[in-house]
């Protein structure tokens, strides 16, 4: 197992990067969350495809991995956050360089299709990674979220568990990995399948059927994900808006009866993924769960 490093904490007044590897952006959500940025006293520059669309993308595939790298090699940036997630990270992948990301280890924050990165960054430049709200998302919405604290070197908060929220009972603790289910299944069979030996698992997604949620675990279960894993973290599988998708109380009922004879402690009801107040997650670093004293840890401060 990779030792992962973290990078260098967030200072006030650092500039940071915002990126776009994946669909177009909202231009009027963009500057909402540009500006609230700035009002908190950071500086932000935008990577050169940040405006641009290509129908469902953010520009050409070499235009996004080239705004995203021109941020990882600017000295003067000193954190990268991600505009939006929907597709197009994994098609990314083959124009990044490792060491270009080894040699500029910089705080790297973004959720959904970003999963497909950072799995992308733990394989080959093993770093501490962020799964958490996004600049035209979550930040333009203007909610409580807590990435600002943990970015800047403050313990991440511990999660109180709430009898009803563990699914199988026990302790776990290790490395946690993760995101989006989807792009978790969608990762088997690629160099950076996600591997869960000695590790915690987090996961969420939104707006899936639940025989969609079990075709994807099932999958990540039969590729060995599962395998030696300490522990995993569900967090929000919110239903979405679709016909046919199911009431948040059948997939909790659901997720009890699919974990309940898991071989590691699992809990659900974790408060991160597509939520307005998303926590802010570490991926790399270390993660406690126990469930007899109803506790989610993070033990160690993820940045330097």
């Amino acid at each position: 197992m990779p030792s992962f490093l973290k990078p260098p904490r967030l200072r006030p007044g650092s500039t940071i990067g915002v990126a776009a590897v994946s669909g177009p952006v909202d231009e009027s959500r963009l500057d909402l969350g540009l500006a609230r940025l700035r009002a908190a006293g950071y500086r932000t520059v935008e990577a050169s495809n940040l405006r641009r669309r290509d129908g469902f993308l953010a520009g050409t595939d070499a235009e996004r991995a080239a705004g995203y790298r021109e941020l990882v090699a600017d000295p003067a940036i000193e954190a990268i956050f991600f505009a939006r997630g929907g597709y197009g990270a994994s098609r990314v992948l083959p124009y990044l360089d490792p060491a270009e990301i080894r040699a500029n280890p910089k705080i790297h924050l973004g959720g959904s299709d970003l999963t497909a990165l950072f799995a992308w960054i733990a394989t080959h430049a093993p770093l501490v990674t962020f799964y958490g709200p996004l600049v035209g998302i979550q930040m333009a919405g203007g909610g409580s979220l807590d990435w600002e604290e943990v970015l800047s070197g403050g313990p991440p908060a511990p999660h109180a568990v709430p009898p009803d929220d563990v699914v199988c009972p026990g302790r776990g603790e290790g490395p946690l990995v993760g995101g989006c289910l989807s792009l978790l299944a969608s990762l088997c069979g690629t160099p950076e399948a996600v591997g869960g030996v000695g590790r915690v698992l987090f996961w969420e997604d939104i707006g899936e059927e639940i025989y969609r949620l079990d075709r994807m675990l099932t999958q990540l279960e039969r590729s060995g994900t599962f395998d030696g894993l300490e522990a995993i973290l569900i967090g929000s599988v919110a239903p979405g808006r679709r016909e046919g998708v199911e009431s948040p109380d059948e997939i909790r009922a659901w997720l009890r009866r699919r974990f309940e004879r898991a071989p590691f402690p699992t809990i659900q009801g974790f408060p991160a993924g597509h939520l307005d107040a998303t926590r802010t997650l570490p991926l790399g670093s270390r993660v406690r769960v126990d469930t007899d004293a109803g506790r989610v840890e993070f033990p160690e401060i993820p940045v330097e």
